[in-house]
């Protein structure tokens, strides 16, 4: 058994060329073998499009100009080109978690040259990172959902994706050890999570036996801000998102946000933001 969850613009499986756009997404989809022992996938031929395939945990198998199978391990990305022979299986036992996306455009080339994936390069080291998963998932919903402009919005999500990947992969990030990134990456999570409960950043290092001077340096290297800074961040872009595209009162907004005393939420949001709520929404 595995699970294979995508969605498609064009139902063609030799893929579909759109070069009126400089990005055009046909499908984006992601597989996890459970009990099916092997997931083989051969095209001699290619596709016509470009693939895209983020391993997030486990490996795949992948077999470059027959050569022997080349192991590729979670934290890679594999970039076929169009009518680039494509040759990998994923075995049940290395419990692979596997995001794939395929794509055209005007010019992907100088696209992926530009932000820092060569398509040369036959493996890329890109990092674990869940900002993919949340972004690959956004894109399957549109996908699915077929919403006015999903098309442009799939296209930006991905752009975001291959921001992301080279960024990562240019500066050197991979630097930092697997295990330090998720630990920060878990904690983002849980901050992402609980932003609107009251988050005690000491309770949350017991809880999870997480020393304090090393967490506060290791998350400051990681993300650039300290994790009261990370939370203060998420709660202030959500309420001037719901101050934008909602009618909710002031207090109702500080509520939702973490703050049971609206006083204190309208300062601290004049303090950074520079705008009193109401002046923020007045200004919308």
């Amino acid at each position: 058994m595995y699970i294979n969850y995508g969605n498609y613009q064009e139902d063609i499986q030799e893929g579909y060329i759109n070069k009126s756009v400089p990005l055009w997404i046909n499908s984006c989809g992601t597989y996890k073998l459970i009990t099916k022992k092997g997931m083989p996938t051969f095209r001699p031929k290619g596709r016509l499009d470009y693939q895209l395939i983020y391993i997030h945990s486990g490996c795949g198998h992948f077999i470059f100009d027959e050569s022997s199978p080349i192991v590729v391990p979670a934290g890679n990305i594999v970039i076929y080109r169009p009518n680039e022979t494509q040759n990998y299986i994923y075995y049940g036992d290395d419990e692979p978690l596997i995001y794939w996306i395929h794509f055209s455009g005007a010019d992907l080339e100088y696209l992926l040259k530009k932000y820092g994936l060569n398509p040369d390069d036959r493996t890329l080291s890109v990092g674990v990172s869940s900002d993919y998963i949340r972004l690959f998932n956004k894109i399957i919903l549109e996908l699915q959902l077929k919403r006015p402009h999903y098309d442009t919005d799939s296209a930006l999500l991905f752009m975001q994706i291959i921001i992301l990947m080279g960024r990562i992969h240019e500066k050197r990030e991979l630097s930092i050890p697997a295990t330090v990134r998720l630990e920060i990456e878990h904690a983002m999570d849980y901050f992402h999570e609980h932003y609107h409960d009251q988050i005690c950043i000491e309770q949350y290092l017991k809880d999870n036996n997480l020393s304090k001077n090393s967490f506060f340096h290791k998350f400051k290297v990681f993300t650039g801000v300290t994790p009261l800074q990370y939370v203060l961040d998420i709660r202030l872009s959500t309420a001037k998102r719901l101050l934008v595209e909602t009618d909710y009162t002031i207090n109702d907004i500080a509520m939702s946000v973490g703050y049971d005393n609206a006083l204190y939420f309208s300062r601290l949001f004049h303090k950074h933001i520079g705008k009193s709520p109401r002046e923020f929404r007045a200004g919308r």
